[in-house]
């Protein structure tokens, strides 16, 4: 056997060891790491708890401030967007409020601060007024922070303004700061398998 037939069947050999051991999918770790997160159970629910301060002077006669009790809702329907339903109690006086919410994520890791907007109704209970004068629909916009806590735990902190469609146009800006739980299969880390 010369040495050109040598060669060329050490390298037809290399090539085909290669080949043998190569993966479908080249990873790269730096790029792409062995394991992903994914959600399992978008949902959680959860209690809050704040304080809401009266803008117009209708509802300042009143009380110049309120605490509020909420339960809260959340589901996370993409990366970067949640959708959540808060009922909330507010105290002195039988006042209530049903919110709708859609929060977009600026981050997806630990930390997720986030800007949203919401409507609803809200009805403020005012000495001496009708019922239908003090019931309205309400937008809000807030912002704020989700911390996740541990893996069935976040803590949402969140700063919202709001106006009510009712007859004073009562408006107010609050601070709540609510626990929701969830599912222990929330998220879950999950190995990629290399072939």
């Amino acid at each position: 056997m010369n040495t050109r037939t040598l060669a060329l069947t050490a390298m037809l050999g290399t090539l085909a060891f290669g080949a043998a051991t190569a993966s479908a999918e080249d990873l790269n770790l730096n790029e792409k790491p062995d394991t992903v997160t994914i959600s399992l159970s978008p949902y959680s629910a959860g209690f809050g708890g704040g304080v809401v301060s009266s803008l117009n002077d209708e509802l300042s006669a009143r009380s110049a401030a309120f605490m509020k009790l909420s339960l809260i809702q959340s589901i996370n329907f993409a990366d970067h967007f949640n959708m959540g339903l808060d009922l909330d109690w507010m105290l002195p006086g039988q006042n209530w409020a049903a919110e709708l919410s859609l929060d977009y994520l600026l981050a997806t890791g630990a930390i997720k601060p986030f800007v949203g907007v919401g409507g609803g109704f809200r009805y403020w209970d005012k000495y001496g007024s009708d019922f239908g004068n003090d019931i309205g629909a309400s937008g809000t916009v807030h912002a704020g922070m989700l911390l996740d806590v541990m893996d069935e735990l976040q803590l949402r902190v969140r700063v919202p303004f709001h106006i009510v469609a009712n007859t004073a146009g009562d408006r107010g800006v609050g601070l709540d700061i609510g626990l929701l739980f969830s599912s222990p299969l929330r998220n879950t880390k999950v190995k990629k398998l290399k072939y």
